[in-house]
């Protein structure tokens, strides 16, 4: 096919790669039309190492300081290769197969590059939306390899005003696609005289998508400057004249504590303050390392450094299965889906504590939960359609960190709005944080969620932790149905919100519907879902930042327990006389 985005047979729109240079220099002739449908790079909350905790909010322990500076912060790169991509995955309006592999891990990564072993990559539509929803940058890539490669190379290093066309049109895909840059990999020979020619190629590609998107380039470590592949696995002389002209390099995996040691004191020598552009790769399938639920033995290493991390075949969780389990079938099987979601949460439980945690930071905020996938799709708890469906494009925020196995779950068999949400099913004192934020509570902030428990004496505590900017003191707000809890510990710093009554939900109605903003309607049930609203005003004296999100189930600890967080929604400056409990002052610690 040679095509780059073409009508399918049920009339949804098709993303393709490109597999040579003849379409690649056709490609503004008849360029994709799901560009208009393209989401923009959202912000996001300054990244937080979190530690051992990173699943649990501890308020009696004195505050870490989780934040370094942006500009030295090691970063992460995922590669997504799975069995050559453009799976379901293509389709802009999605696809059934419901139990595909998903990525929803975005709180701990900063960019993901979308891999195939075609020449050109372009990342469909799917992954560029749910990247930039959750403020991560996209890369495509531009791959050459033995077979074809070669003839592809000298075709594109025939002269100076060739290969400058080729560099304007990649420019061209990525500002008419709206991704933020490329991952260029050579793993074929190029003759010695055109090596010159391939860094200028690399130059003007970086400086123009700089220009054009304010994106970013990453050379592979394969190419040396010979014009021969011989994989470096470190940062030397052989490689770093590509790197100079790039904005970062990824190690190929094969490396040894040698070669980081090496890397390290080349870098610090050659080029200061740019150890964060350095990403040391990890095959996750363990080619070269040891990996695959022992990834977080290697990754260690490399985070012990301070280097940047390179996450290649993230989709080994899934993909593996098929050797483990004869549970795949052609549109989608519970059971795979299960064991998918429990080796995912696994996998990235076991290293989490070394990544830096990002989350929302922009209100209005909104989730159902939904990865993006179901066996049915339902609004507001009611079924809208029976047919099984994926589309990465509606999946919604997920939690700022990896799913604790034994206490959360994602549910398919019930949700708010989509195709799944948030199970709890363990009655805990702990608090478990959802969402690591950075949402201004200046202004007065309405908070609201839907959930549905299995009986009447559990109940599920949504707690925020709430931080003064300008004196860094704390507070933690609780947000609980009227008490049914008697031995509730209030500690200095805390505060207990009831929900709304209904006199006041009637103005808090008026104000959403006014506002054109994503929320949970407001009625106290909807559908066999409860849903309740708080009001929280905030003293103006202080500078109040909501930067955690947790939950607690709380009721008797016997027998089998589950509560469904079907939404959450939160607005801000809603509106000025409704009656309520102002946070003091002196309630922050």
């Amino acid at each position: 096919m040679d095509t780059k985005c073409v009508q399918g047979v049920d009339g949804e729109w098709e993303c393709q790669p490109l597999k040579t240079n003849a379409q690649l220099l056709d490609f503004r002739r008849n360029p994709i039309k799901w560009n208009e449908l393209v989401e923009p790079l959202a912000t996001r909350s300054r990244p937080r190492k979190l530690g051992d905790t990173f699943n649990r909010m501890v308020f009696n322990e004195v505050p870490k300081n989780e934040h370094i500076q942006e500009e030295n912060r090691p970063e992460v790169l995922v590669c997504h290769d799975l069995a050559g991509n453009y799976r379901v995955d293509r389709f802009v309006e999605g696809a059934e197969k419901w139990d595909d592999y998903r990525f929803y891990h975005w709180a701990g990564i900063d960019y993901f590059c979308y891999f195939s072993h075609n020449y050109i990559t372009i990342p469909p539509l799917q992954w560029i939306n749910v990247a930039h929803r959750n403020g991560v940058k996209v890369l495509g890539t531009f791959i050459t390899e033995p077979g074809g490669g070669e003839e592809l190379m000298k075709e594109i290093l025939q002269s100076e005003d060739y290969m400058r066309r080729i560099v304007d049109e990649l420019v061209f895909i990525t500002t008419h696609c709206q991704f933020d840059g490329w991952l260029v990999n050579i793993e074929c020979k190029v003759v010695p005289e055109r090596i010159p020619l391939l860094k200028q190629f690399l130059t003007y590609l970086t400086e123009e998508i700089h220009r054009t998107v304010g994106g970013f380039v990453v050379w592979y470590d394969s190419l040396i400057e010979n014009g021969t592949v011989v994989w470096q696995n470190e940062i030397n002389f052989n490689n770093c004249p590509f790197f100079e002209v790039c904005d970062a390099i990824l190690l190929n995996y094969g490396w040894n504590e040698k070669n980081l040691d090496d890397t390290e004191n080349f870098v610090s020598l050659k080029y200061p303050g740019k150890k964060k552009n350095v990403f040391v790769g990890i095959d996750v399938f363990g080619r070269g390392q040891v990996a695959q639920f022992k990834t977080h033995e290697t990754l260690e290493k490399i985070a012990k450094r301070d280097f940047s991390i390179g996450l290649f075949a993230i989709g080994w969780t899934f993909e593996a299965m098929q050797n483990e389990h004869d549970i795949f079938s052609e549109k989608g099987n519970t059971e795979c889906n299960e064991v998918f979601f429990k080796r995912n949460n696994k996998f990235y439980s076991l290293f989490w504590k070394h990544l830096y945690t990002s989350g929302p930071c922009e209100l209005p905020f909104y989730t159902s939960f939904c990865v993006g996938s179901g066996l049915v799709r339902r609004e507001l708890g009611l079924n809208v359609s029976s047919t099984p469906w994926f589309n990465l494009r509606l999946q919604q925020p997920q939690m700022s960190i990896p799913i604790d196995n034994q206490y959360f779950e994602h549910y398919f068999h019930d949700s708010f709005e989509g195709g799944s949400c948030l199970r709890t099913t363990s009655v805990s004192p702990r608090i478990y944080r959802i969402f690591c934020t950075d949402f201004d509570c200046t202004t007065d902030i309405l908070f609201s969620y839907a959930l549905k428990r299995c009986n009447k004496e559990i109940d599920l505590e949504v707690v925020l932790f709430v931080v003064d900017a300008a004196t860094e003191k704390r507070c933690r707000v609780v947000l609980a149905e009227d008490s049914i809890f008697t031995d509730r510990v209030t500690w200095p710093g805390n505060c207990s919100m009831k929900p709304l009554i209904e006199e006041n939900l009637k103005q808090v109605q008026h104000f959403l519907m006014r506002s054109n903003e994503k929320y949970i309607p407001v009625r106290t049930e909807i559908h066999g879902w409860e849903t309740r609203f708080y009001y929280l005003s905030f003293d103006p004296s202080i500078v109040g930042r909501i930067v955690d999100i947790g939950v607690r189930m709380r009721g008797y600890p016997f027998g089998e327990h589950w509560i469904n967080l079907g939404a959450i929604s939160i607005h801000s400056g809603v509106i000025s006389n409704i009656e309520c409990e102002k946070i003091e002052p002196e309630q922050f610690v």
